[in-house]
C-alpha cells in the first residue's frame, strides 16, 4: 500500500519536473544574437520573406513533413545600429533576432520543400537546354556589376526570355518533380487546337466528382469547349480537365498525344499520366520542361486570351433535384495576374506532393520573360515577383546559360533509354489535410483549425502555428503539468479510502 502511494508521489514529481524542462530544452532552438543564421538573409525586403535556413544536424524542433525556415521582415522604421538583440523588447516574439538594420528574424517551421525524383544521370553535353544547365545550385553568368538572383524557396526555377529562349537564370533546371496543375498547359497545348470552342458536351458524373479543385460542373448539364477551357486555365478545375479529356477522345487518348507532343518539343523531362496534374505514380517533369512547355501554349492565341481573363461567367445549372443555379463568375487564380503589371499568364498549380508549382510570363517595354518555379512552399506571389524584377532588370547585361529549345530540335538524352524515375520517400511526408490541385484560402479565426479555401499563405500560415516549437512546448508543459496533478490526486484518494481496518476486495 505504502509503495503504492509512494510510486504516484514520485511519478507525479517526475511529471512536474518534466513539464518544466520540456519548454527550454526546444525553445532553445532559436538562433541567438550573433550566430550564423542572422548572416545567411537578403537585404530588407518590401515584405517578408521566406529563407530556407542551413543544412542542420539532429532535430530542427520541427514536425514530420515541416523544416525550419528564418522568416526576415524589413524594419518598420529607421532606426539607430547597435549589437544585435535577441527577444527585443516591448513585447517582441521570442526568438526573434533584431539586426542593426531594425530588420527581424523569427525562426518558424514551415512544409519541406519535396524531394527531387531519381532518375538517370544525363551527361552534361547531353543536357537539353545546354550542358550549363547540369551544374547544381543557382547558375548563371553575370558580369560583377550584376547581383545574383534573389534567394528564393524554391526546389528549381529557370528564367528565360519567351522570345528569344535564352535562359538567363536557373535552378536545378532539370530536377524532376511532381506538375500539379502546370501540367494543365500541356493538356490545352494538345486539347485546344483540336476541339471546336463551340461545342457542346453534357456533364458526366466523373467529370463533376474529379478529387481536387473543381469549377462547379453539374453531371446532365451543357456547357461549351469554351466555357470548359476558362475553367481549366483560370480556375484549375479538374472537372474540367477531365470533361476535355474525354471530349478529345478519352483520358489515354489525350495522356498518349500530351507525352508524345512534350517529346516534340525537347521536355524528356515530362511524363503525363494526369490531364489534370494531379499527384499520381510515374507523372514528372521539371522547371526547365514547364518552361519549355509555357512558352508553346503561349503561341496559342486562344490560350492567351483564356489565360489574361481576371473574371468569366459560367453557366448555371439544374441539379438532380431540380434546384436551379444561375451562371456564376469565376476568378483567375494566377497569383501575380492582378498585381504584377504586365503578367499575359501562366498557370498555378498546387498538390500535396508538388507543393506550389507555377509558369509565369510578364511584358515589360519590349521584353517578356517566363518563369518556371517547382517545389516552392509558399504561394509565388511575392518570390516570383522578385525573381521577374530581377530578370528584367538584369536581362540585358546577364549572359545566357543555355536555351529553351525550338520544337523537334532536341533528340533524347540516352541516358533516358531504358531508365526509370523513383520518387524519394521524403517527397511524400505527412503533410497538411489537403489534397486539393491549389491549396486552401480562407485564415485562420482560431489557432490550429483546420485550412480551407484556395490561399496557400493561410495554409502555411496554419501549419506554422500548429508546428511552432514555442506552442508545442506550451501545450506540452501544460499537459504534463495536468498528469502530474491528476496522478498525485489518484494518491491521495487511494490513500484516504484506505483507513486501518477497512476490508479490501
Amino acid at each position: 500500500m505504502r509503495i503504492s502511494t509512494n510510486l504516484g508521489y514520485a511519478v507525479g514529481i517526475v511529471g512536474v519536473v518534466l513539464a518544466c524542462a520540456v519548454g527550454p530544452a526546444v525553445a532553445a532552438d532559436a538562433p541567438a544574437a550573433g550566430s550564423a543564421y542572422p548572416a545567411v538573409t537578403t537585404p530588407a525586403p518590401s515584405r517578408p520573406v521566406v529563407v530556407s535556413s542551413p543544412p542542420r544536424t539532429g532535430s530542427d524542433g520541427c514536425g514530420p513533413g515541416m523544416t525550419a525556415t528564418f522568416v526576415t521582415s524589413p524594419a518598420p522604421k529607421p532606426v539607430l545600429k547597435s549589437a544585435p538583440t535577441t527577444n527585443a523588447k516591448r513585447g517582441s516574439e521570442p526568438g526573434v533576432t533584431t539586426l542593426p538594420d531594425g530588420r527581424t528574424i523569427r525562426r518558424s517551421c514551415v512544409l519541406a520543400p519535396p524531394a527531387p525524383m531519381l532518375g538517370p544521370v544525363i551527361a552534361p553535353e547531353h543536357v537539353v537546354g545546354g550542358p550549363a544547365l547540369a551544374r547544381p545550385g543557382v547558375v548563371t553568368d553575370l558580369p560583377t556589376s550584376v547581383p545574383e538572383p534573389p534567394i528564393m524557396p524554391h526546389v528549381s526555377y529557370v528564367v528565360a526570355d519567351l522570345q528569344t529562349g535564352e535562359i538567363i537564370a536557373a535552378k536545378q533546371a532539370h530536377a524532376l518533380l511532381y506538375p500539379a496543375s502546370t501540367l494543365k498547359t500541356l493538356t490545352a497545348l494538345v486539347a485546344l487546337p483540336a476541339l471546336d470552342p463551340k461545342r457542346v458536351i453534357i456533364a458526366d458524373p466523373a467529370d463533376v466528382n474529379a478529387e481536387g479543385t473543381r469549377v462547379g460542373m453539374v453531371a446532365g448539364n451543357k456547357y461549351t469547349i469554351d466555357d470548359l477551357f476558362n475553367g481549366l486555365i483560370m480556375v484549375s478545375g479538374n472537372d474540367t480537365a477531365y470533361a476535355i479529356a474525354r471530349a478529345y477522345g478519352g483520358r489515354d487518348r489525350i495522356i498518349a498525344d500530351m507525352n508524345a507532343a512534350a517529346g516534340q518539343l525537347g521536355a524528356w523531362d515530362t511524363h503525363a499520366v494526369d490531364p489534370s496534374g494531379l499527384d499520381a505514380d510515374g507523372q514528372y517533369t521539371s522547371a526547365y520542361d514547364l518552361a519549355l512547355i509555357g512558352r508553346a501554349v503561349m503561341q496559342l492565341p486562344d490560350f492567351r486570351r483564356h489565360a489574361v481573363l481576371l473574371q468569366a461567367q459560367f453557366p448555371g445549372a439544374v441539379d438532380a433535384t431540380g434546384k436551379t443555379t444561375g451562371p456564376f463568375a469565376i476568378a483567375n487564380h494566377n497569383p501575380i495576374i492582378d498585381s504584377y503589371p504586365g503578367t499575359i499568364g501562366i498557370k498555378s498549380g498546387y498538390t500535396t506532393l508538388a507543393r506550389n508549382t507555377f509558369i509565369g510570363a510578364a511584358t515589360r517595354d519590349d521584353r517578356t520573360l517566363i518563369v518556371a518555379v517547382m517545389g516552392s512552399v509558399e504561394r509565388q506571389a511575392p518570390s516570383v515577383e522578385a525573381l521577374l524584377n530581377w530578370g528584367f532588370s538584369y536581362a540585358a547585361q546577364a549572359r545566357p546559360i543555355g536555351r529553351l529549345v525550338e520544337p523537334g530540335t532536341a533528340a533524347q538524352p540516352p541516358e533516358w533509354r531504358g531508365a526509370t524515375v523513383t520518387a524519394l520517400p521524403s517527397s511524400a511526408l505527412p503533410l497538411p489535410p489537403s489534397e486539393a490541385d491549389e491549396p486552401p484560402t480562407s485564415g485562420l479565426s482560431v489557432a490550429l483549425a483546420a485550412p480551407t479555401g484556395h490561399d496557400g499563405n493561410a495554409m502555411l500560415d496554419w501549419w506554422q502555428t500548429a508546428s511552432d516549437p514555442a506552442r508545442w512546448t506550451l501545450a506540452g508543459g501544460a499537459g504534463g503539468i495536468l498528469v502530474a496533478f491528476l496522478l498525485l490526486a489518484v494518491a491521495l484518494s487511494r490513500r484516504r479510502g484506505r483507513q486501518p481496518g477497512a476490508h479490501q476486495r
